[in-house]
């Protein structure tokens, strides 16, 4: 909270200063206010996408405003940009946020306060160049601004949410790639808009489109994120892990390669929820869902399958590697805390279950019978172990 204060009172005095230092004229405002009207218009159409990006969105979210606030930071003032960025944050609230969960006044206030120092930080990188110019400076000048609001942008949301919530994932603080490939190039869009406006502002008119159709696929694809993945641990869900296992069993038995799964279940996990309560479990599945995400590669299949059941599936790997990789994520998981004042002495451990193609199973229901047999295993065994089956119906070893 005191973050999110300073960032406020921060925001407010830089612009003062600005406002003071480099004082606007007649046809600044004109600009200004045209852009700004445009963005507000821009706005009300994609007004149901923003809700539904919204309330989907769990890492630093990105919206169509940051074209707006950029072009009249670069073709005006910072100033000016800072009002921009006022004014359509104040829309945003009022008219998509408002009545979503958790986007309070004061969030959305900080998030008003971040445009408009990322504004100052984009205006300060074109203070060496003359950025009006037509020539190769104004290029090199419109990129260090972009890059400069990006980064101001990226340190302030990575700050505010390493405080609030003990994130320590860098795409929690940060965003994906995807998330800041967007952020980029909704800023360029901003940088173009400004050009734009400076050669003829009708030219604005063709630029729509593609801002619709950018802001659409990406509501889309958030769509899609929801759809596939399990909203706890942000891993592949059930349906979505069984069709995806399948396809890539199928590829391995035409290419004659094999394939590992792993079954993974927290020990003693009830004794989590009655010890510690439904919220403490759910951030415990959450952090080991990011510890198996990490401990596995990009290209293994990483899902859950419910409660405190996890599964990996790790194409073009042996029985004897993912037995290995299956020792890697129980050292993972042994080493993780949750960062709670009633959790210092809880302790997490996990069983895991080891099976492969071809030697536990033809199909892929064969494998997960094997795979969860050997987990049996291992938790009968007493638990924080790996075991494995080799051949169909054969004994966990």
């Amino acid at each position: 909270m005191i973050f999110v204060l300073l960032t406020d009172v921060f925001a407010v005095l830089t612009s003062v200063v600005s406002l003071a230092a480099t004082p606007f004229t007649p046809g600044d405002l004109t600009r200004a206010g045209m852009l700004t009207a445009v963005g507000l218009g821009m706005a009300e159409v994609t007004l149901r996408l923003e809700r539904v990006r919204r309330r989907l969105s769990d890492t630093p979210h990105v919206n169509l405003s940051s074209v707006w606030i950029m072009a009249v930071t670069v073709v005006t003032s910072p100033a000016l940009g800072a009002a921009t960025a006022v004014v359509l944050y104040s829309h945003l609230w009022w008219r998509a946020w408002r009545e979503i969960s958790g986007i309070t006044v004061y969030r959305a206030a900080f998030n008003t306060g971040v445009m408009i120092l990322s504004a100052h930080g984009a205006a300060a990188a074109l203070v060496p160049f003359d950025a009006r110019a037509g020539s190769l400076e104004q290029v090199l000048a419109l990129g260090l601004a972009v890059t400069a609001y990006w980064a101001v942008n990226s340190l302030l949301v990575a700050v505010v949410i390493g405080l609030s919530d003990g994130a320590r994932s860098w795409v929690r603080l940060l965003g994906s790639w995807d998330d800041n490939r967007l952020l980029l190039g909704t800023l360029c869009f901003g940088a173009v808009t400004a050009v734009l406006t400076q050669v003829n502002p009708w030219l604005l008119v063709p630029l729509m489109l593609p801002l619709l159709v950018l802001h659409r696929a990406v509501a889309v694809q958030e769509l899609e994120l929801a759809a596939t993945t399990d909203s706890k641990t942000r891993l592949l869900n059930a349906t979505t892990w069984h069709a995806l296992a399948q396809r890539e069993l199928s590829r391995a038995r035409r290419r004659g390669t094999p394939v590992a799964v792993l079954m993974a279940d927290l020990d003693l996990f009830k004794r989590v929820n009655d010890n510690y309560g439904h919220l403490v479990g759910d951030q415990v599945l959450r952090v080991v869902g990011d510890a198996l995400r990490q401990t596995v590669r990009d290209t293994d299949l990483t899902g859950r399958f419910g409660g405190e059941e996890f599964v990996v599936l790790l194409p073009d790997t042996t029985v004897d590697t993912a037995t290995r990789i299956a020792a890697r994520v129980g050292a993972a998981v042994r080493a993780l805390r949750v960062e709670e004042e009633t959790t210092a002495d809880l302790r997490l451990t996990v069983s895991i279950g080891v099976a492969g193609f071809p030697g536990s199973g033809d199909d892929l229901e064969a494998l997960l019978r094997a795979a969860d047999n050997a987990l049996f295993a291992a938790k009968a065994d007493g638990r924080d172990t790996v075991r494995t089956v080799r051949s169909p119906g054969g004994s966990a070893g």
